[in-house]
């Protein structure tokens, strides 16, 4: 196959990409994600996206922060004081934590921020429909890889 001077096969794509020259495209309607260099995809995988009462946002973004192993402090579990689970799908804003109880906050490791009110790239349970409460999870296999070629000023097109 001839790819030109200018267009990377995918097996010369993923070493040479970096956080240098990828972007990310975030497909909501095939529940996508594409790890880009230039216009060569470096990897495709799935992801699921906000639902309905809870949607992604489309547009333009950029990555804003870039944590390995965060934790969310909005959304998690509940559990009373002895340690049994109260609520499993807790949201902090509006669930009351019992006395002597504890809020655990999701796990969303390889956390990715695209917007300073909480939406995000991050592993998480990938059913390829909307699923989230409006951040984008991707495939637990495909994230560190992910996470490893971007960095903060990356951008992002959510489409």
């Amino acid at each position: 196959i001839y790819t030109g001077e200018d267009t990377l096969s995918l097996h010369d794509a993923l070493p040479i990409s970096d956080a240098s020259n990828s972007r990310l495209v975030l497909n909501l309607g095939k529940q996508r994600g594409k790890l880009m260099n230039g216009d060569t995809v470096v990897m495709d995988y799935p992801i699921s996206s906000g639902r309905s009462s809870h949607p992604t946002p489309r547009g333009r973004f950029m990555v804003l922060e870039k944590i390995v192993d965060k934790k969310s402090g909005t959304y998690g579990k509940i559990y009373d004081a002895s340690g049994d689970l109260v609520r499993s799908d807790a949201d902090s804003r509006k669930d009351t934590v019992p006395e002597g109880g504890r809020f655990a906050g999701a796990p969303m490791k390889y956390w990715m921020r695209f917007t300073w009110d909480g939406i995000g790239h991050h592993i998480g349970t990938v059913p390829r429909y909307p699923a989230s409460h409006g951040c984008i999870r991707g495939y637990y296999k495909a994230m560190p890889e992910v996470y490893s070629k971007v960095k903060v000023g990356t951008p992002v097109t959510i489409e």
